[in-house]
């Protein structure tokens, strides 16, 4: 007996190691860019006008950018995104700088890869800790 376990050893510690990285499919994102301003090669929706927060598919869905108002010495940004279902992304922002901040009110601009979850073809929900913005279906 203690030689089949020798060999069935090995075969069980790759299947923990799949499954331990299977399971972490839904790791949080970093962003891949980050810039002051709005997305390049994208129109700004009419409701950002007054500077509300905006997200929009980039390169066919498989990047997508999340718009959000601030201070530019102090912008707002989102530090990772997790895919949470088929249609909903979870953002977690980046901590607020400490120090002086212009009381100005500027887009800043996060770009993330979609995660292999998200079904690109619907609408898709990404919950802030404020309010919940739509990419919708159509990313032309």
């Amino acid at each position: 007996m203690p030689r089949i376990a020798t060999r069935l050893l090995p075969a069980a510690a790759a299947i923990l190691v799949v499954a331990a990285l299977a399971g972490c499919s839904t790791a949080a994102g970093k962003p891949v860019e980050d810039y002051s301003g709005e997305p390049k090669g994208v129109d700004a929706p009419a409701s950002s006008a007054g500077g509300a927060s905006w997200a929009a598919w980039l390169d066919g869905g498989d990047r997508f950018a999340i718009v959000l108002y601030g201070s530019s010495t102090c912008p707002p940004k989102v530090a990772s995104v997790t895919a949470t279902a088929g249609d909903t992304i979870t953002a977690t922002l980046a901590p607020a700088p400490g120090g002086i901040c212009t009381r100005d009110y500027v887009p800043h601009t996060t770009v993330f890869a979609t995660p292999d979850r998200i079904a690109k073809d619907s609408g898709v929900s990404i919950v802030l800790p404020d309010s919940t913005l739509t990419l919708p279906a159509d990313r032309g």
